[in-house]
Formats: C-alpha cells, structure tokens, sequence
C-alpha cells in the first residue's frame, strides 16, 4: 500500500514527465510543420508551443522559489533549533522562552508569502544567543500571559470557585452561578477585575499561570474584606486517569 508522500511523488514525477514531453514535443512538432503542414496547422502549432514554453518557465521559477524557500525556512529553523538547544543546557531558559514567545506573537502563518519567517527566526536566533539584547516596550518584549490565561476554574481552599470563559465572562459559584459584570483586564493581562451588584469590587491578580491572588473589596465601606490565593484546576489526562482505575493493568 503507498503512503500519501509515496502518492505525491508520484504525481509530481507524472506531472514533470508530461510537461517535458510537452515542452520537447510541441516545438519539434511547430518545426517540422513548417515544411510538410498548412498554414492553419503551423499556426495552431506555433501557439501551442509559445504556451507550453511560457507555462514551463513559469512552472520552473516556481519551483526554484519554492526550493529556495525550503532552504530558508530548513536554516532558519536550524540556526533557531540549535541556539534553543545551547542557551538550555546552559542554563538560560528564561531567555529562551522570551524570544519564542516574540516569535509566537509575531509569526502568522499564511500560504501567499513566506510571513518573514527566516528574518524573524534569525532575529529570534540573535536573542537566544544574546548577540541582541532584549529592550522593553519592544515588539519582542512579550510577556508571559496572554487573554487565554485566564480561560478556566479557578478554586480557593474552602471551595470557593470562579470561571472564567473565553468571552471574558465571569461566573463566581452559587446556586444558580452568579454571572459578574463589568470585566476588564489590565494592559499587561496580570489583572483581572470585575464588579458583583453594587456592592462588591473583585481584583484576581496572577502569581503564574496556576495560582493567583482574590481581593475582595466592599465598595460600600471602602475597605478590603478579604484576601486570598485561589488555585486553577487541571483536569487528569486520559493516561493519568487511566493508571488509577481500579481495573487498570500493571505496565510492561
């Protein structure tokens, strides 16, 4: 059975064998029709062959920009692979993930152009291996958290829980959920404010990505009520879930 790589080659050497014929034969053809066919016939010829070649020129400065773009995109991703690699083992993740986090933010994949993947992955490269220093404010200072930070059940100790959905609605337990107003996050997306009725001013402020800090502060006395660490919940994987079952088998 042929894999669909196995297929794709097929087609293009089909494809390849058939414009070189054509490109061989409609010429030949044009040539010798000058001497032993009418004058429609020449004609129809000669505009046969004028096509054939133009497609085939253009065909073949495709394939070279596309060759050329493999070997962009395969160095560029080399050159990244291998200073990612190095800044690790030395011990310089954190500088690691802030250039990918840049390159994250700014690559957009698309099929009309090359996204200045090679230019951004070579500025990303001179980041990891700080031949270029990082500078604050710029389109390479990413930070860690984003909007889809906060998208999930956030949990205190004693139960307690909020939701957060991907809208930027907010829910806080109760029977029904109580859907809380006026959210907003910060610049930085390290705050996250809301409202409940009148008289109430929640602040969660992110630690990390799994733990942040809950204020409760009472808008009628002006005052805090309460702080607290509230905690996100993970849900196990298949594969965790699947080594406590109770009739799960022993590993190999």
């Amino acid at each position: 059975m042929t894999t669909d790589h196995e297929t794709s080659v097929l087609s293009e050497f089909v494809i390849g064998l058939v414009l070189i014929l054509a490109v061989m034969g409609f010429p030949v053809a044009w040539l010798a029709s000058e001497f032993r066919c009418g004058r429609k016939v020449r004609i129809a010829l000669g505009i046969a062959a004028t096509a054939v070649v133009a497609v085939a020129a253009w065909a073949l400065g495709a394939a070279v920009s596309h060759f050329q773009y493999n070997a962009d995109f395969g160095s560029a991703t080399k050159a990244l692979i291998e200073a990612s690699i190095e800044q690790i083992e030395d011990g310089r993740l954190d500088r690691v993930l802030k250039a990918w986090r840049g390159l994250n933010a700014q690559y957009r994949p698309t099929y009309e152009n090359r996204a200045q993947y090679p230019e951004l992955a070579a500025e990303a490269t001179s980041l990891i291996r700080g031949e270029t220093p990082f500078v604050a404010g710029t389109r390479w200072d990413v930070g860690a958290f984003d909007r889809e930070t906060w998208v999930g059940h956030w949990e205190d100790d004693t139960g307690f829980w909020i939701v957060v959905g991907s809208s930027l609605d907010v829910h806080r337990s109760g029977y029904p959920p109580e859907k809380m107003q006026a959210a907003s996050l910060s610049g930085d997306f390290t705050r996250l404010t809301f409202r409940e009725g009148e008289r109430w001013r929640h602040t969660l402020t992110l630690v990390d990505k799994y733990e942040l800090t809950h204020e409760s502060f009472d808008l009628t006395r002006q005052e805090v009520w309460r702080t607290e660490p509230m905690f996100r919940l993970i849900r196990a994987t298949e594969e965790q879930k699947r080594g406590t079952r109770r009739d799960a088998k022993p590993q190999p």
